[in-house]
């Protein structure tokens, strides 16, 4: 059968689309992708490209619109283009509406960051706002899954034929979920193989694989054929083959097709489908190597640019002019096709027309070459504008913000040839600190990783090599060093040893050599982190200053209000240096055991824990925990809790705040050091090209963010304190700082900081101790096994005690430590042996035990499941959980010596959190064993009026890592 043309017999009056979506933009912890931004054009172009193009430009719907420059889609929202951000939602609302309404051609096309599980299944396309989480059931965040939302979308589908173009990291992996409808016709084309990750293209020109789709679809006039979509896929593998993917894997993109053919351009356009010839301008690839500063060389194309879509653009416009001034007025039906193949428009038909528009042609172009000639391009810029030094600013996730605002407005000084250009992009500090020690493994990563999949790759997990590191602290500098000796302004040595086998970011696999030298330049901000209180609670004025940060913490407890605790929460110690160095002082304050029971109690009221500080309080306000707004004192740096302190109307307040967030005081604990935003200048060992010029082009950055008014007014106005001579300045009556409550919130003085004993040494402990609190985790169920369980008919049948238990084993994972006892028996009579085991076998075990016609051995069962539960290797720290199943039956005579001891023994070091299942009304009772366990090690009682197996599930998964909710 020939080949489905939307352009001919059997798609002519029938309604086609392509929804085009490109997400830019990241917020969720990715880096932005601002090629992805001219990927919609390309794609649009090469659809409705006059005289090749198959759709009209009516049938395109881009996401986002017109707002970032692309033309605005049908139904595509207000504001969302503003910003370019792109919402799941919104696409799902644009898939479906185009399976209900297409009966034509239906094209899927889609560029941004793809995601998959460690064991590459599920494809999941993120977004603007898309997370990754620890849950390991439910990972990613406000993502579309290939599998379980597109492809099913897709597969009913009314359309005749429906094409999916995906370009993103391992797009091939959407291949393992193909599965169109019975007699459907359906063509997947992915970027690349599966496993595969791409690089993220030019930011001038688009990706690598869409440029090239780009040129294939619309330069057929010299090819004298159709692009089919199977001439297409061989097409496409041709121009790829050069270029390497990321690691240096091949670039061979892959297909799947269900059905004959289908048409994606005709046959009538300018141009050939070979490559560019020798002199014509092509981005190079982002794939090839390129030396190890990773720094792609292209000459200037701004007059190109500006001549091609601007005065071509208006010669075709004069020629069109000129044709229909002189031609009758033709009325015909509208019709929403093209002139059918190999057709083309005809020119002016008198020779007056023809010569009108000759004449204004030439005017045009001498108009055009004059401007050329006289360098007066747009924006100032020259033709003859040398290529500009590509900068890479590599900074903390809380500075991100700022730090490329400045930027932005750095590259846009002046009126001439613009001298540098700057890619400011963040990674999680760990990460950061993890590549640049084994920085080698930018240029050579791994060639395999564990069965983890686990493994320390930066390209993947931070992006390019950078020339600048703004982190937030100075010890993230010493983490790197790993030493913590050398003063500042020193250098490291190249070529010293990496981090050995095992990461800063805890990934396992092949470590690295460090191949850079770290130089600070000076700080060009500070910000101290601060205990950010909310301003309803009685705190005393003397506690903001000169205290540590366990002394804040224990006057907070004691001035909380009767029956409202307040939870003391801070983002994840591995997103950010803030959070790293306030969770080193709340460890050192708490004593032996503190990590896993500060952790305990953060994930009771807040999990998963946010990345970032903006996050973390954007998690506050968003009204689904309303005790959080006014009940959670926050350790977050002073400028983000300025930000968040403004009143509605200021212009620097972030979008998520709410009214009813409360405000919050600053506490400056004095254990806690001021983030000092050290500039790093990055050398790369054998980088020897334009090694000079970037250096100064370095040093000019530095000393224009550091001294410059304009560039500092970018830190001040976002809460940042600014810099003079290397010291923090006072913030003015124009600083956020002083305006609305943060008037009286914030010190006008940094206060010293004395008791701080933070090193590159203390720091990687703390990250150890914060891992082993999140587990793998030990857990202990004693099972109350006596006959009364029986008898109340509460011992098995959905619900009940059993049930209950094998159903809350979902929450444990092949690295947990875990066992039941049966407590009506002698010890040793295990149902499931404390250990680690396969979760199947357990739960049969579980489902197979049998009650005993004896009392259960409550006190005794408490006592031998603490001491199991805290015999384990010196120095670990894991998160322990001891669960107690029962009727009560047989605790009910406890004297209160005896209810004394047992609270005295759980109250002991190391914390073993407590949950008990009561299987019988009000036994949750205030006084009793239940009540009194749970209160003193900070567990929970759940009974009859609780739903009990959605809550002991979800109390299991705090300890355990498996895959619960």
């Amino acid at each position: 059968m020939p080949p489905y043309s939307a352009r001919g017999e059997e798609g002519r009056g029938k309604r086609h689309r392509a929804v085009i979506v490109g997400v830019a933009p990241y917020t969720g912890g990715r880096n932005d992708l601002p090629a992805v931004r001219h990927n919609l054009r390309l794609v649009a172009e090469a659809l409705t490209a006059e005289g090749t193009g198959v759709l009209d430009p009516a049938d395109l719907v881009l996401i986002p619109g017109e707002g970032e420059g692309e033309g605005k889609g049908k139904g595509e929202s207000e504001g969302a283009g503003k910003t370019g951000a792109v919402d799941p939602l919104q696409v799902r609302a644009a898939l479906r509406a185009a399976r209900d309404e297409v009966d034509g051609l239906l094209i899927v096309y889609f560029a941004g960051h793809g995601i998959v599980r460690p064991d590459g299944s599920d494809l999941h396309l993120l977004f603007t706002s898309s997370r990754v989480t620890r849950d390991r059931q439910h990972p990613f965040v406000d993502t579309l899954s290939w599998r379980d939302d597109v492809m099913p979308e897709l597969s009913k589908a009314r359309a005749d034929w429906v094409v999916a173009i995906l370009d993103c990291c391992f797009a091939g992996n959407a291949l393992q979920a193909f599965n169109p409808a019975v007699g459907q016709n359906f063509a997947l084309l992915t970027a690349a193989e599966p496993g595969v990750e791409i690089p993220p293209g030019d930011p001038s020109a688009g990706t690598e694989f869409t440029v090239r789709l780009h040129r294939l679809l619309t330069r057929r006039a010299g090819a004298g054929q159709p692009a089919t979509f199977t001439r297409l896929v061989t097409e496409i593998r041709e121009a790829m083959a050069p270029l390497k993917a990321v690691d240096g894997h091949r670039w061979i993109p892959e297909e799947r097709r269900h059905g004959d053919d289908v048409l994606l351009a005709v046959p009538g356009g300018g141009g050939s489908g070979a490559l560019p010839a020798e002199g014509e301008r092509e981005p190079r690839p982002t794939g090839e190597p390129v030396g190890a500063q990773g720094v792609v060389r292209r000459p200037s194309v701004v007059g190109r640019r500006w001549l091609r879509p601007g005065l071509l653009g208006l010669v075709h416009r004069v020629r069109r002019r000129a044709s229909s001034s002189h031609q009758p007025v033709r009325r015909r039906a509208p019709s929403l096709h093209r002139p059918a193949p190999g057709s083309v428009p005809r020119g002016p038909r008198s020779r007056r027309a023809r010569m009108t528009a000759l004449g204004l042609l030439g005017a045009v172009v001498a108009a055009g070459v004059a401007v050329l000639m006289s360098g007066g391009l747009p924006g100032g810029a020259s033709g003859d504008c040398p290529p500009a030094m590509e900068l890479r600013v590599l900074t903390d996730p809380d500075l991100r913000s700022t730090v490329k605002k400045a930027a932005d407005a750095y590259m846009e000084r002046g009126d001439g040839c613009r001298a540098v250009g700057i890619t400011t992009y963040d990674a999680k500090a760990t990460d950061a600190v993890a590549a640049l020690r084994s920085s080698s493994l930018w240029q050579d990563p791994p060639a395999t990783c564990p069965a983890s999949g686990d493994c320390l790759r930066p390209q993947r997990d931070v992006g390019a090599q950078p020339d600048i590191w703004i982190p937030a602290a100075g010890s993230a500098w010493r983490r790197v060093m790993d030493d913590g000796q050398a003063k500042d302004g020193a250098s490291v040595p190249a070529s010293s040893a990496g981090a050995g086998a095992k990461g800063e970011g805890g990934a396992e696999g092949e470590a690295g050599e460090r191949v850079v030298s770290l130089k600070s330049l000076g700080s060009v901000a500070f910000t101290p982190m601060v205990l950010a209180v909310p301003l309803s609670v009685p705190m005393a004025e003397a506690a903001k200053t000169g205290y540590p940060l366990g002394a804040i913490v224990a006057a907070l407890r004691d001035a909380q209000r009767p029956g409202r605790s307040v939870s003391v929460l801070r983002p994840d110690p591995e997103g950010t240096d803030g959070a790293l160095l306030a969770t080193e002082a709340l460890y050192g304050s708490s004593g032996a055991g503190a990590a896993s029971a500060l952790e305990q109690s953060m994930a009771q009221a807040l999990r998963p824990m946010p990345g970032t500080a903006r996050e973390l309080m954007c998690a506050l306000a968003d009204g689904s925990r309303n005790r959080l707004e006014d009940g959670a004192a926050v350790l977050v740096p002073e400028q983000t809790m300025a930000q968040f302190n403004q009143l509605p109307a200021h212009l620097g307040r972030p979008a998520c705040a709410t009214d009813t967030l409360e405000g919050r005081a600053a506490y400056y604990p004095s254990d806690v050091p001021v983030l000092d935003l050290p500039f790093l200048r990055v050398t790369w060992e054998d980088a020897g090209r334009d090694a000079k010029a970037r250096d100064r082009e370095v040093t000019r950055f530095h000393e224009w963010l550091a001294n410059d008014p304009q560039a500092q007014e970018f830190f001040v106005q976002d809460g940042f304190r600014g810099v003079r001579d290397g010291e923090p300045v006072p913030p003015a009556e124009t600083s956020p700082l002083r305006s609305g409550p943060n008037g009286s919130a914030v010190l006008r003085s940094i206060p010293p900081t004395t008791g701080s004993k933070a090193t590159a040494a203390s720091l990687s402990a703390t990250l150890r101790r914060y891992r082993q609190a999140l587990g793998p985790g030990r857990v202990l169920y004693l099972l109350d096994n006596s006959t009364s369980m029986a008898d109340k008919r509460v011992w098995e049948g959905p619900g009940r005690a059993k049930e209950l238990v094998t159903r809350s084993m979902g929450s444990l994972g092949a690295g947990d430590t875990y066992g039941v006892w049966s407590i009506a028996s002698r010890k040793g009579a295990d149902v499931v042996p404390f250990g680690r085991h396969g979760r199947a076998a357990a739960q049969k075990a579980v489902a197979g035990a049998r009650t005993a016609d004896v009392d259960a051995r409550v006190v005794g069962g408490l006592r031998e499941g603490f001491a199991t539960l805290r015999d384990g290797p010196a120095g670990e720290d894991p998160p322990r959980l001891l669960v107690l199943v029962t009727d009560d039956e047989d605790s009910r005579d406890l004297t209160k010596k005896e209810l004394a001891d047992l609270v005295a023994l759980a109250e002991r070091a190391p914390p073993v959190r407590v949950v008990v299942v009561s299987l019988r009304s009000s036994g949750c009772t205030s006084g009793r064993l239940n009540a009194a366990l749970t209160a003193a090690t900070g567990g929970r009682c759940l009974d009859l009026a609780d739903d009990m197996e959605t809550e002991l599930t979800a109390e299991v998964a705090k300890t355990g890592t498996g895959d619960a909710e």
